[in-house]
C-alpha cells in the first residue's frame, strides 16, 4: 500500500472517530409535566373592550390542563452557580438562533402565552386580529417598551440582556391580554406543551441543574420526579444526562401549587 493511500486511511477513520465522540457528547432530555389532584377552576376573564370581536369572556392562560393531567406553560431553563461558565451549545442552535421568534395577538390573546428566546435573537410581534392592539414589555435587564400594533402589522425587537426572570408583556388597550417572554443567554430552555411535555436537545452530557416555573406560583419549589420528591427553594432540579435520550418520565406538581392565591 502506498504511503499517501495510508494517509488517507488515517485522516477517515479519525475522522470516523471523531464525529462518533462528538455525537457521545450530547443528550436529548424529555419529559411531561403532570398536575398531581383537581385542578384548579380559574373564572374565565371578562371583556372590557371590543366584546363584539373578542366575546363576552375569554379563558383566563395563565392554566392550562389537558385532559390527562398535562401541565401546559411550565418553563425551565439552565441555571448557573455565580461563577459558572455557560457550556458552549451544539452546533445545532447557531442555526435555530438565526430564525426569529413570533409573538402573535389572535383572538385577543397573546399566541404563545409563554415563550423563550436568545439575547439578540428576533422577535417578531404580530398582530392577527382585525382590531389595533400594542404589546407592553417589562423586564429588570432590558429597557421596557410599549408598541402599537395596527390591524395586519408587525415589529420585530431584539433583547439584548439576560432576564432572570420571565418579562411581563400586556396590551393597554386590552387588560385581560397577558403573556410572559423569556429571555436567555444559554438555548438550553423549555416550555411544555399542551399535553405538557418537553424537550432539550443537545445538552452536553454532564451534571447541571435546570429552573422550573410556573406563571401562578413563580419557581417550583416542590415537585415529584419519577416517584421522588424534589424539593428546593430557587426550584432547581438538577439532572445528569448522559449520551443519547434522557428520559425524566412524569414530573408530577401538586395541584395546591397551581391554584391562585
Amino acid at each position: 500500500m502506498k504511503i499517501s493511500q495510508l494517509g488517507l486511511m488515517v485522516v477517515a477513520v479519525i475522522g470516523v472517530c471523531a464525529q462518533s465522540a462528538m455525537a457521545q457528547n450530547w443528550g436529548t432530555v424529555t419529559g411531561r409535566f403532570l398536575i398531581d389532584g383537581k385542578a384548579p377552576t380559574i373564572p374565565d376573564d371578562n371583556i372590557t373592550k371590543d366584546s363584539e370581536f373578542c366575546g363576552a369572556k375569554l379563558p383566563n392562560p395563565s392554566l392550562k390542563v389537558g385532559e390527562d393531567g398535562g401541565v401546559q406553560n411550565v418553563a425551565m431553563w439552565l441555571y448557573l452557580d455565580r461563577g459558572d461558565k455557560a457550556p458552549t451549545p451544539h452546533p445545532s442552535y447557531a442555526e435555530a438562533a438565526k430564525k426569529p421568534v413570533l409573538v402573535d395577538n389572535k383572538a385577543c390573546l397573546y399566541e404563545p402565552h409563554i415563550v423563550g428566546v436568545l439575547v439578540g435573537q428576533k422577535v417578531d410581534f404580530k398582530n392577527s386580529d382585525p382590531i389595533p392592539h400594542n404589546f407592553k414589555v417589562e423586564g429588570f435587564a432590558n429597557s421596557g417598551m410599549n408598541n402599537l400594533v395596527p390591524v395586519g402589522g408587525v415589529f420585530q425587537h431584539e433583547f439584548t440582556s439576560e432576564e432572570r426572570y420571565p418579562m411581563n408583556a400586556s396590551c393597554s388597550i386590552h387588560p385581560w391580554m397577558a403573556g410572559k417572554i423569556i429571555v436567555r443567554e444559554s438555548p438550553y430552555m423549555a416550555v411544555s406543551a399542551e399535553d405538557g411535555t418537553f424537550t432539550i436537545e443537545n445538552m452536553p452530557v454532564g451534571k447541571h441543574k435546570l429552573q422550573v416555573w410556573h406563571e401562578i406560583p413563580g419557581t417550583i419549589k416542590e415537585m415529584n420526579v419519577g416517584g421522588k420528591k424534589v424539593k428546593d427553594r430557587k426550584g432547581l432540579l438538577e439532572i445528569e444526562v448522559k449520551p443519547g435520550d434522557n428520559d425524566l418520565g412524569d414530573i408530577k406538581l401538586d395541584a395546591k401549587l397551581l391554584t391562585p392565591k
